[in-house]
């Protein structure tokens, strides 16, 4: 695992919306860690996310299905390159293709991801005791994910070590005010460069379907924008 390409894994798991006050599905926010989208409340049947950037070439796209359950059924995700993954459930495992490599991502009995395997990369997911992701890492690689949460499940902090070097760290702040309760300011720091992430929210029935994000490096300067839209299918 590329130490940068943990970082912009980092940014996007950690400055996303987070409606902490809304019921989830249980495995819903860490499929929305693992796979880049947002987590959304309710008992989702299937959602449609886009990422754009200011000018509004596409980022991201993805698609997520779920079954009544609220377990993960199929996958399919596009990144600006245009490589894809795309993977199904069949029993307790998601198989496809990702990136043109066959994949294979093995389920707990609570649906949770633990393992995936592709020809050139083994990935193994922990979780915490109350059940939220609290590692990812390789076997051949040293370089391994560090999550944290506070005492509500919001997640806090990702920190990235090579070894027993932290790389990289990214650290959430989630507002206090309860009308914005899913605004989330974010700080990554690497190599000795800082750079924040402020990711706000728009809602209809407490559900967001459009998020707008600015970066801005030490000196407070916007050095990028993005904004994303969601689509929502409910059982």
């Amino acid at each position: 695992m590329r130490p940068t390409l943990l970082l912009l894994m980092a940014m996007i798991m950690l400055s996303g919306c987070d409606n902490k006050n809304a019921d989830f599905a249980p495995q819903m926010k860490n499929y929305a860690y693992l796979y880049q989208f947002e987590a959304i409340p309710g008992k989702v049947k299937s959602t449609h996310q886009r990422l754009f950037s200011a000018d509004d070439t596409p980022i991201f796209d993805v698609d997520i299905a779920f079954d009544g359950q609220g377990c993960i059924a199929h996958v399919k995700s596009i990144d600006k390159a245009g490589e894809i993954t795309e993977v199904t459930r069949e029993g307790d495992k998601l198989t496809g293709t990702e990136n043109g490599q066959d994949v294979v991502v093995t389920l707990n009995k609570q649906c949770a991801v633990i393992k995936k395997v592709t020809p050139s990369m083994t990935v193994d997911i922990g979780y915490n005791d109350q059940g939220w992701v609290d590692q990812i890492s390789s076997p051949a690689s040293d370089v391994k994910f560090h999550l944290t949460y506070n005492n509500v499940g919001d997640m806090t902090l990702l920190s990235i070590k090579k070894g027993d070097e932290e790389v990289s760290r990214a650290s959430a702040k989630h507002d206090t005010d309860a009308k914005k309760i899913s605004d989330v300011v974010t700080m990554v720091q690497r190599n000795e460069q800082s750079k924040t992430v402020t990711t706000q929210c728009q809602y209809k029935n407490d559900v967001p379907f459009r998020y707008d994000t600015v970066t801005t490096d030490a000196e407070g300067q916007v050095t990028d924008r993005q904004y994303g839209t969601i689509d929502v299918t409910y059982y």
